[in-house]
């Protein structure tokens, strides 16, 4: 029996904790997830057998006042187009005029729209019920939920909401899936992101060009940074920072993949 078909995009704020809860609710890692902002900058597509349903869910790069790129607001226009349901991810402890900025097309879509307060677990309920007293958007979504994709809170509630009440799209294909190669990229980009600051990370680009199987993985990757300074920074003095990043992103593979990897990173000017 085929499967029904529900693609639920997760938006929101940067840093309200999206990859976080599309990790958690596929146990296991899908999106990078750092403490900077837009880590995530292009829609990364995973999907989750529940019951008699497949859920398709897209993590889109989280838009912030700041956010003039265009290029992240087109992947997140075209999310809310294409999607069944838009799941909107709130960091219930950030500052009440970065909740407010909304972005218009999710509140005016006529999708069905559940919003979601994550990170429940770092406050109280006095502090939840005075929060949300001061937001005047509750009423245009049609469900709301108090999560912490950290500590796994409410999140079959979440699961069996759009379940139950989205229409699903037998028809539907994956339009976002991430390949191999550029999923192991993602990996060694959040190493990049843990250790380094400032332009590094935003301005390094990460490709996966040999991935060799056999008892044991060899991944060959060039990080391909804009210039002389940027290629220093990203070796380190006498190769440690690099070290640390190959390291980090090395252990990350081999809890992935459940072997052993041997990784190669090699360090390049671009453009």
């Amino acid at each position: 029996m085929k499967k029904n078909l529900i693609s639920v995009s997760i938006l929101g704020p940067t840093n309200s904790g999206k990859s976080t809860l599309l990790n958690a609710i596929n146990k296991k890692k899908i999106s990078i997830v750092s403490h900077k902002v837009q880590t995530t900058n292009f829609n990364i597509e995973s999907s989750l057998n529940y019951r008699n349903t497949k859920l398709i869910f897209v993590d889109t790069p989280g838009y912030y006042s700041k956010n003039k790129n265009l290029d992240f607001e087109n992947k997140t226009n075209e999310a809310i187009i294409f999607s069944d349901a838009l799941l909107v991810v709130l960091d219930i402890t950030s500052n009440i005029n970065t909740i407010l900025n909304l972005n218009s097309k999710i509140l005016k879509s006529n999708k069905i729209k559940i919003l979601v307060f994550n990170k429940i677990d770092l406050v109280n309920n006095k502090y939840i019920l005075d929060k949300i007293k001061k937001i005047n958007f509750l009423n245009n979504f049609d469900q709301i939920f108090y999560i912490s994709a950290k500590k796994k809170i409410n999140l079959e509630k979440v699961l069996n909401y759009i379940e139950s009440n989205c229409k699903s799209n037998k028809n539907k294909k994956n339009q976002n899936k991430m390949s191999k190669n550029v999923f192991f990229s993602e990996i060694t980009r959040e190493a990049i992101f843990k250790y380094t600051n400032q332009e590094i990370p935003y301005q390094t680009s990460i490709l996966t060009t040999k991935i060799v199987k056999n008892k044991n993985y060899k991944i060959y990757q060039n990080l391909v940074v804009r210039n002389n300074n940027q290629k220093r920074i990203i070796i380190g003095k006498s190769g440690k920072m690099l070290k640390n990043i190959g390291q980090f992103s090395r252990l990350q593979l081999e809890d992935i993949l459940k072997s052993k990897v041997h990784l190669f990173l090699k360090v390049t000017i671009g453009t």
